[in-house]
């Protein structure tokens, strides 16, 4: 997650940054490597009573040259509030501002800072990023284990894994919650985040979900796009040259932390892990390069399926399969490479023993191999 670092601090120079991210994924680590290289350098977090008086009256220092504000989404009209700081700021004070919510979704409604900022998304370790220096194998079981986030990741006991993502929950479903919704059924929200673990990997049933929690499917799908501003889970749409009738088709779900289908059996985790680690990618390549891509499923009305495709401006450029092992190749991947007429096709297995091999015009790859290419890659799936 460091390679941000130099991207952040570059469009540091031009405009104000905002940076989001799940909660406890390394947001707070990159602002201080970054404040390293100013002399005067302040961290506000409006959690923080104290900080938040000195946010709302903007009572810092005026020599101040490099400004963190944290949580400031939270703030009311916070759009309007940056937007009044960058435009009457000092010319060499650089603006970063971190979030555990998905700025980009709270940015939609009349976005009133257009052109003063640059907005990266951050998210945990991935199989490319190594800070401990394990084995192929040791990487991948522990990110299908504890997840990719840095404490559970580093952690040197179970028990610490265990604490941390209780409280993790607790902090997204109860208190960030509270400050950013108005949800009054607190107990059946959480219960609706746990039922949601039946649902990793496959698309979502909002009716049974609305069954079994005892509201309308509308507040169902209310609470599942709050839980995905929070970071907690990724709705994948599918692909469809026509974006209204994609929308409009019923999402896949996965788990932003592997680590919380700990009691789901390992294809679906190293499938959640996949489509994580594609995610990353994917919002790199647009959050740097500018560019139009997007990640979704494929699936037709005889139910043939591919887990991922990614398009680029709406065309499908590569589709990827999540296998467990090295068998047959998947017979729907080779259905849709031909259909759609795409040149990348590949099937990505948990089993580290094989090779790289290709068959049926597929690419077979464990899945460390496929993700050994840097995230500056802007076409990692070419081979």
């Amino acid at each position: 997650m460091r390679y941000l670092h130099q991207f952040i601090e570059n469009d540091l120079k031009k405009r104000m940054v905002l940076l989001s991210g799940p909660r406890q994924c390394g947001k707070t680590t990159i602002a201080k490597l970054i404040s390293k290289n100013y002399h005067r350098s302040l961290y506000l977090n409006w959690d923080q009573i104290k900080d938040k008086k000195i946010i709302t009256k903007q009572s810092w220092d005026q020599d101040i040259e490099f400004l963190v504000l944290d949580e400031i989404h939270k703030k009311k009209l916070w759009k309007n509030f940056l937007k009044g700081i960058f435009d009457t700021k000092n010319e060499f004070l650089k603006i970063l501002v971190t979030g555990s919510a998905r700025l980009e979704i709270y940015q939609k409604a009349g976005d009133s800072m257009l052109g003063r900022y640059h907005a990266w998304r951050m998210h945990p370790f991935c199989l490319y990023e190594d800070p401990l220096n394990l084995t192929d194998k040791e990487r991948l079981d522990r990110m299908i284990k504890n997840g990719a986030f840095p404490v559970p990741y580093l952690a040197k006991d179970e028990i610490e894994v265990a604490r941390w993502r209780t409280q993790r929950w607790q902090l997204l479903l109860r208190e960030d919650i509270r400050d950013l919704e108005n949800i009054k059924d607190l107990q059946s929200f959480e219960l609706l985040a746990e039922l949601l673990k039946d649902y990793a990997g496959g698309m979502i049933s909002f009716s049974n979900l609305a069954e079994d929690v005892e509201k309308s499917p509308k507040t169902i799908k209310s609470w599942i796009t709050m839980l995905e501003k929070l970071y907690l889970i990724y709705l994948l749409t599918p692909y469809s040259l026509n974006i209204k009738r994609s929308i409009s088709k019923t999402p896949k779900l996965y788990f932003i932390d592997t680590g919380d289908l700990e009691e789901k059996n390992e294809g679906i985790r190293i499938e959640n892990l996949v489509a994580m680690n594609l995610l990353k990618r994917i919002h790199f390549i647009e959050d740097c390069y500018g560019e139009k891509i997007s990640l979704h499923y494929l699936r037709d009305k005889n139910k043939n399926e591919v887990d991922f495709l990614i398009a680029i401006n709406k065309k499908a450029v590569a589709l990827i399969e999540v296998k467990n092992s090295v068998k047959e190749t998947s017979s729907a991947l080779i259905y849709f490479k031909k259909k759609l007429k795409i040149q990348h096709a590949i099937q990505i297995h948990a089993d580290l023993s094989s090779q790289k091999f290709k068959s049926n015009d597929i690419i077979h790859i464990s899945v460390t191999d496929f993700f050994k290419t840097p995230i500056e890659n802007r076409r990692f799936w070419e081979f």
